[in-house]
This record gives C-alpha cells, structure tokens and sequence, in this order.
C-alpha cells in the first residue's frame, strides 16, 4: 500500500520509511504536549533518538561516531566531571553524573548521524508537518496562558482550586521558538516564501504573549541577527562566537562583583532576574576557589554559601541546583578547562551550519544566538527538557535543511 510520500534517492527504502514516521511522530507532538507536559520533551527525544539511531545501525551495521574534536571535547567533560571532585575534595555522585553524560552523548552522536538518518526521506512533508506541529503549540500555549491552563488541568486532573503557574509553559515556549528556525529554512527550501515568515512571526507573537523573558529576548535577538546572517553569514557566524567566547571566558569576574558594580539591582531589576544575579555572584565565587577543574557536575547543590554571603543576599536565600547560566555553571563545575571544551564544540557546530544552504544557514545562525541567550540567562546545563530541545533543534536543521533534500 502506498504511503503518498515518494521516498528519496539512497538507502533501503523499509529503513527510510521508519525514519519518516519516526521523525514525523516526534515533530508533530514535540511541541504540543511539551507546552503540556514539559518532561516529556525529554522523553520525546531520547525515544526519538534511539528508534532513529536503531535504523541507521540496523541498515549499515554501523553508527557514525562524531568529529575528533568533538570526541576530544566530550571526553575531556567525562575526565573533568570525575577529576574536578578528586582534586577538591569535593562529594562525587556517580548517580547524578552518569545519566547527564549519557544523555549528552546520546545528543552528540545522534545530531552526528542527522547525514544518515535523512539519507532516503523526502523532507519538505516533515517540514510542513513540523509547521503544523509549531501553529498547533502556539495555539495551545495561547489557550493555556490566556484562560488559566484549561488543558493542563483537564489532563492532569487538577482542579479549578490548584494554582497552575503560567511559568510552568517556558520550556514548551521556548522549543517553539528555537523550532521555528528550521522549519522556516526547510519550507524556504521547498519553495515557500510566505509561510518561513508567518511561522517565524508566530514564534516571536507566542513568545511575546508567554511569562519566558528569556524566550522573548531570545526570539528578538534571533531576529536582529537573521538580516547580518543573510548578508554576510560569515561575519554573523564570527561575530556569535566571538560574544560566546568573551563572555563565557570572563563569566566568573564578570559576575563575582556585579552586585557591588550594580549595587541598586532590587530596584532597577525584576525579583526574578535581581535573585539571579545573586546567585551568579554565589556561583562566580565558588568557581574561582577552583576555577582548573571545577567542582564536579551538580555543584550547585551542594554548595555552601558563606553565612556573611548569604545574608548579604536580599532573594537568594534557598539553595538552587543550576546558576541559572551556562558558562557560570560550567566554570563551577568544570572549570576553565570545561570552558575550553565548550568552545570548541561551538567552534566544531560553525562549519556544520554553513554547510547549510542560504537562507537555511542564516536560520540556522539566529537558532544559534537563541540558543546561546537562552543558555546565558535560563535553565540548568544538564536538564534534561533543555538537551531534548537542542538536540531536536540541531536534528531538524540537519534532516531537513539540506542542499539534496528530497522532494514529496
């Protein structure tokens, strides 16, 4: 029985078809019940994942390992992770340790193997279903924000008297902004000139609308690179890298005195960001007490913050278990080695965007600078919602933004 999808050139056509469906499944509910149930976006990729990492090695008995560099980099996480506590006497919880490392390998050879596993589908129906997927979230997240989450309570089974926080929708919030990007590049690819700019528009009005400030800085930002992207890609691509690197590089300085420097912070910020600055300040000195190797992942649990400190403190007053940035995390938990390894994965992604063809790569450089606002102001480094979204993210932009994508 025909499927109404004409399979692309190369590979066996049984493993291309269980690709599709598994790619089509996962984008169409991704977004939508993420924006409901926001773990399961987690889930959703790991299954994802691994059904798509079975074909691949079911079809060539063989999976394709990631670049040297990013092997180097992964490896050099997995020493610091174990040598950092060794060094500083610091608790190690192989518990904790073992699941974050497992996933971010799971995410490195799955985006690795994006090549072979769109060998053989026709992509522009998955982009237009990931379109649909995207109009039907930001539906939903309109609905749940605009009459007190009805459908989370109808699935959840809590009542009218439980408060539903609108807060609780940022994760769904911000895949749906970071997902715009590759679909609005595949549907370009496909022919499509009006719809990349109402899915993006889509994204910015339901980031807007939502309680994420940092998934409407986010979305804005995106959207101020994508015309340096689309005219010089070479001096965007440079110039997100270079930021990334100066301020992930003077992070711990940077925040170690920002209270001193910025001592009306209460006033002049909202509570939600003036307590992150505070706890940037708790981790950025914690950090430079070991600032080679770090303390080891999970650090910001068991910190101890000084009771001089601490009381100093006007909001931050209950541990926290992420700095709530990534370079401030990464310092303090892998330290400037950590920092380095990061770079270079960064460095090791630029190439693979601009293999990308135009306007693919400019959407695929504002994702970027999403991505990285995001990661500076919101969400844990190792969360494991956060690492399904980049990694769908990343597998989108490699599946269906192609230079041979293949026609429906």
């Amino acid at each position: 029985m025909r499927s109404g999808v004409t399979w692309g050139r190369g590979g066996d056509p049984r493993f291309a078809r269980a690709r599709f469906w598994v790619l089509a499944f996962s984008l169409l509910v991704f977004v939508p019940v993420g924006i409901l149930a926001k773990q399961a976006m987690a889930t959703l990729f790991i299954a994802a994942a691994i059904l798509l990492l079975g074909t691949v090695w079911l079809e060539r008995r063989r999976l394709p390992l990631p670049e040297r560099p990013v092997l180097a980099a992964f490896g050099a996480v997995v020493l610091l992770s174990v040598a950092g506590p060794l060094s500083g006497g610091f608790p190690l919880d192989f518990a904790r340790t073992l699941p974050k490392l497992a996933l971010l390998a799971l995410l490195l050879v799955t985006v690795s193997a994006a090549p072979e596993i769109a060998i053989g589908i026709a992509t522009r129906k998955l982009a237009h279903l990931l379109a649909f997927s995207l109009c039907l979230g930001a539906l939903i997240l309109a609905v749940e924000i605009q009459y007190d989450a009805p459908l989370y309570r109808f699935f959840s089974g809590k009542g009218a008297e439980v408060d539903v926080a609108p807060s609780r929708f940022n994760r769904g919030s911000t895949a749906l902004v970071l997902l715009t990007w590759p679909a609005a590049g595949a549907l370009w690819l496909g022919g499509r000139r009006i719809f990349p700019a109402v899915i993006l528009l889509l994204g910015l009005a339901a980031a807007l609308s939502g309680e994420s400030a940092a998934a409407a800085l986010a979305a804005i930002v995106a959207l101020l690179i994508l015309p340096l992207a689309l005219l010089l890609p070479r001096v965007a691509a440079a110039a997100i890298f270079a930021c990334a690197a100066l301020l992930m590089l003077a992070a711990p300085w940077l925040f170690a005195d920002i209270l001193t420097r910025v001592p009306d912070y209460i006033t002049l910020l909202p509570p939600s960001f003036a307590e992150r600055l505070e706890i940037w300040n708790a981790a950025s000195l914690a950090a430079l007490d070991q600032p080679l190797l770090g303390h080891g992942l999970g650090a910001m649990r068991t910190l101890e913050v000084p009771e001089a400190l601490r009381e100093s403190y006007a909001l931050f007053k209950t541990p926290t278990i992420h700095p709530h940035n990534a370079a401030v995390q990464i310092w303090l938990e892998l330290g400037l080695l950590g920092i380095l390894a990061t770079l270079a994965l960064l460095w090791t992604l630029l190439p693979a965007l601009a293999a990308r063809p135009q306007p693919a790569r400019a959407a695929a450089l504002s994702a970027l600078a999403a991505g990285l606002v995001i990661a500076s102001v919101s969400y844990g480094l190792w969360q494991e919602t956060w690492l399904g979204i980049i990694g769908i993210t990343i597998l989108c932009f490699g599946v269906l933004c192609r230079n041979d994508s293949a026609s429906d």
